[in-house]
C-alpha cells in the first residue's frame, strides 16, 4: 500500500461523497455541480462540489498511473498521478465504477489482465467524456487502480526498472538501470497487496503453494510487459516478493551496457570475436549480476542472417525475431542433452543454452561445441577456481578454447581463455568486431 500521499483520507472522502451525492459523487469530486434535476434543493446543497488543490511536484521517474519523486540519496516517494492534479478522490471513485469489466477473449492470465485494463481505460475515458472532462492521466490511473496491479505492479512498469522486492511489512526496494538500487519509502508490502500477488500464482495452472514449498514463481506477460514474480508466503515463511521486469532487457542493448560501464568496447568485441571463431562462451557470477542481460545483448548484436536457437528452462531471452533476426526459442524442462541431440539436425548458427545447472547441462554444452556449433551459456560461480571445481564435481572438465566471462555487481570484471596451459588472457578482438561495436554507439534499445 501507499502511505504519506493521502490515500486513507481520500477513501474517507469518497465514502462521504457517495453518501451525500450518490451517482453524482464523481462529478462532485471533479468540482462539478450535480446534474440530477430530480434532486431536492436540500440534497443538492449537501452534494457540493469538492475541490482539492494541486500539488507542485515534478516526476523523476514515471510509471503507469503515477510517478516517483526522489527525496534524498537512494530514497524516493511514489505518488498517484492524481495527487499532483488534485483529483485523487475522483480517481478512486472512477476506479470503483470500472471494477468487474473483463475481456472475453484472452490467451493467458497476463493477457486477460492487460486486455481488461485496456477495456477499463476505454470505459473510463467514456465516463469522463460524458461529463465534459478530458483527462487521459486520470483515466489511466483509475483503470490501473481498479485491478490487482495497483500499486505494486504499476510502480514496476517504470522505464528502466529491472527488479523490485519487499518483505511483508517492509518498503519496496527497486533496482534501476541508471539510478542503481533505491528504496520507495512510502510503499509498504501489506497483507492486502501480498494477497493480490497470491491470486496471480493460484490462477496459474503450473504454480501453487503448499507447506513443503512456500516459494512459487510465475511469469506474467501483459502487452509489452513481462514480469517474473517469485513469492514466499506465510506461515512457512515471513512473506516476501521478488519481481523481475524482464521487459527491461530490450532497453539494455550492448552499446547501452557499454555506456553504463557494464563492459568495455574491447570486452564486447572479444566476446563477439570468440563467438565467430566457434569458441564456447560461458558467462558466470553470483545471482543477480546481469549474466542473462549481457547474454541477451550479445545475442541481439549478432548478424541478422544468423539462425539463433535459445534453450532455457524458463524463457528470459527476448523474442529476437522482432528485430528481424532468425530466432527460435525453446523452453526445455527435461534433459537438455537429449534436446541438443535433436537440435543438431536443425543446424543453427548459434545456440544459447541458458543456465548450466547440472551435469546434463554441462554435457549439452560440450556436445554443442564439439558438434561444431557456436554456443553460449551462463552459470553460477564465484571465481575461475570455483568454476573449474564445479565441472570437476560433475566428473567433467571445462572444454578447451572456452572464453569465461566473470561478472560481479553488474560489471564484467575479468575475461579469461582456457588453453592447454590453463587460464590465459583472451585473444585480441578483431578489427571487424571492434568497428561493429563502435558503430552501435547510441543505440539504447536492441
Amino acid at each position: 500500500m501507499l502511505t504519506q500521499v493521502g490515500e486513507e483520507e481520500a477513501l474517507k472522502i469518497c465514502k462521504s461523497l457517495l453518501e451525500r451525492c450518490g451517482s453524482d459523487a464523481l462529478m462532485a469530486a471533479l468540482g462539478l455541480p450535480p446534474r440530477n434535476k430530480l434532486m431536492g434543493s436540500i440534497f443538492r446543497r449537501k452534494c457540493k462540489p469538492f475541490f482539492t488543490s494541486k500539488a507542485d511536484l515534478t516526476a523523476d521517474l514515471e510509471f503507469l498511473g503515477g510517478f516517483i519523486k526522489f527525496e534524498g540519496f537512494k530514497r524516493g516517494l511514489a505518488f498517484p498521478s492524481s495527487y499532483a492534479t488534485g483529483r485523487q478522490v475522483a480517481s478512486i471513485l472512477l476506479s470503483w465504477k470500472l471494477k468487474g469489466i473483463y475481456a472475453d477473449d484472452y490467451t493467458s492470465q497476463g493477457d486477460l489482465i492487460w486486455k481488461s485494463v485496456l477495456l477499463r481505460l476505454k470505459r473510463a475515458e467514456t465516463i469522463l467524456s460524458s461529463i465534459g472532462i478530458d483527462d487521459p492521466s486520470l483515466a489511466l490511473e483509475s483503470s490501473l487502480r481498479s485491478t490487482k496491479l495497483w500499486p505494486l505492479m504499476a510502480i514496476l512498469t517504470s522505464q528502466d526498472v529491472t527488479e523490485g522486492y519487499a518483505h511483508l511489512g517492509g518498503p519496496l526496494y527497486i533496482d534501476h538501470v541508471e539510478y542503481g538500487r533505491f528504496t520507495v519509502t512510502n510503499y509498504v508490502l501489506d497483507y492486502n497487496d501480498l494477497e493480490k500477488l497470491i491470486t496471480f500464482v493460484e490462477a496459474d495452472i503450473n504454480a501453487g503453494f503448499d507447506l513443503s514449498s512456500p516459494l512459487s514463481e510465475i511469469d506474467l506477460r501483459m502487452g509489452d510487459y513481462h514480469f517474473r514474480i517469485a513469492l514466499d508466503v506465510p506461515p512457512a515463511s515471513l512473506g516476501a516478493v521478488d519481481i523481475r521486469n524482464l521487459s527491461s532487457m530490450s532497453r539494455l542493448s550492448l552499446p547501452r551496457l557499454i555506456s553504463l560501464g557494464t563492459l568495455t568496447v574491447d570486452d564486447a568485441a572479444i566476446i563477439l570475436t570468440c563467438i565467430e571463431r566457434g569458441d564456447p562462451i560461458l558467462i558466470f557470477g553470483k545471482t543477480g549480476v546481469g549474466k542473462t542481460t549481457l547474454s541477451n545483448a550479445i545475442l541481439a548484436s549478432l548478424p541478422r542472417s544468423w539462425r539463433i536457437v535459445t534453450v532455457e528452462e524458463v524463457r528470459e531471452i527476448e523474442d529476437l525475431s522482432k528485430y528481424g533476426m532468425h530466432h527460435t526459442p525453446y523452453e526445455v524442462t527435461s534433459n537438455k542433452l537429449d534436446f541438443v541431440r535433436f537440435l543438431l539436425h536443425r543446424n543453427p548458427d548459434m545456440v544459447f543454452l541458458g543456465e548450466v545447472l547440472g551435469r546434463d547441462h554441462a554435457e549439452a554444452l560440450d556436445l554443442t561445441f564439439f558438434s561444431g556449433l557456436k554456443v553460449m551459456a551462463t552459470t553460477h560461480a564465484r571465481d575461475f577456481k570455483d568454476l573449474t571445481e564445479k565441472w570437476k564435481s560433475w566428473g567433467l572438465n571445462l572444454p578447451e578454447r572456452l572464453l569465461a566471462v566473470k561478472m560481479d555487481e553488474k560489471r564484467v570484471v575479468d575475461i579469461r581463455y582456457l588453453s592447454d596451459m590453463g587460464w590465459i588472457s583472451p585473444p585480441s578482438p578483431s578489427e571487424r568486431w571492434l568497428s561493429h561495436v563502435r558503430s552501435l554507439e547510441g543505440a539504447y534499445t536492441n
